[in-house]
């Protein structure tokens, strides 16, 4: 019984230590703020949220530290630009010769023998660009999408057949075909590091049936306010063909790369003090 009373008198004065603290938050949601604060709790002491404003049952000794805690984590997102650069080049060069000839041969002795023929030989080259550029503005912690493109309409035709009856119908489907991003950036010091994947969808036109694309994901890190590049591809191939009298040799390259650069709105100039 003695024991009892001891651990009762105990029990009663934890509680009649401890205080009701409602505690509004500024700029973070009570859901960021509880999980990181919950292992500081000592027992007996609880946490919960209403609205934008913490509700706290804390021990008179814990209060001066778990608020200096909430008010350190209590702090504005940065504001970030992230800037996405794609830029694609394809070289196309033909070469060739073309010999078109004719050849008379005479038979007898007054007969006569002639040759026409013309050789052509030429070269071309064409270049192709095609850059695209996107930015879009995030706050820290949080996911931000961007896209742009065009939707074409497919027309399908399906011929059904009953018997000797055939029934033709069609219908126009709208293919998508777009270019974007999704981020997640997270600060730490004067770098970033982000969550993204780009993507870069070719349409499709009228005389072709198939598209190229060009999709990425990756975490990467960087320096702020710094040119990083996410992807980086070169793709070379060549034909040629010969016969007795012509030569013909094709080559294509392709380049593609994506870059990224993250730009800190809320950035502290250098020459100004931390508060």
């Amino acid at each position: 019984m003695k024991l009892l009373a001891i651990l009762l008198a105990c029990l009663i004065s934890h509680i009649a230590s401890a205080e009701l603290i409602f505690h509004p938050l500024k700029h973070k949601a009570a859901q960021d703020i509880i999980p990181v604060i919950q292992p500081f709790l000592q027992r007996g002491e609880s946490i919960g949220a209403a609205s934008n404003e913490l509700i706290l049952r804390l021990n008179k000794k814990n209060i001066r530290e778990l608020t200096l805690l909430i008010n350190k984590l209590d702090k504005p997102n940065h504001r970030l630009v992230i800037h996405v650069n794609r830029d694609g080049n394809i070289n196309h060069q033909q070469e060739g010769i073309d010999a078109n000839s004719r050849l008379n041969i005479g038979l007898g002795p007054d007969a006569s023998s002639s040759y026409k023929g013309r050789i052509k030989v030429y070269s071309s080259h064409q270049r192709n660009t095609d850059n695209n550029k996107q930015s879009i503005q995030v706050l820290e912690g949080h996911t931000a999408h961007i896209s742009s493109g065009v939707s074409e309409p497919v027309r399908n035709i399906s011929i059904q057949q009953y018997g000797a009856q055939r029934y033709i119908s069609s219908n126009t489907q709208y293919k998508e075909a777009s270019n974007g991003f999704y981020v997640t950036p997270r600060l730490s010091n004067d770098s970033v590091i982000l969550e993204i994947a780009p993507w870069y969808e070719e349409p499709l036109s009228k005389n072709r049936t198939h598209a190229k694309f060009t999709r990425a994901s990756t975490v990467v890190r960087g320096r702020l306010n710094t040119w990083i590049e996410l992807v980086g591809i070169n793709e070379h191939g060549s034909q040629s063909s010969a016969d007795i009298i012509s030569r013909r040799t094709t080559s294509t390259t392709q380049h593609q790369s994506i870059w990224l650069k993250v730009v800190d709105l809320d950035a502290i100039p250098a020459h100004q003090p931390t508060p």
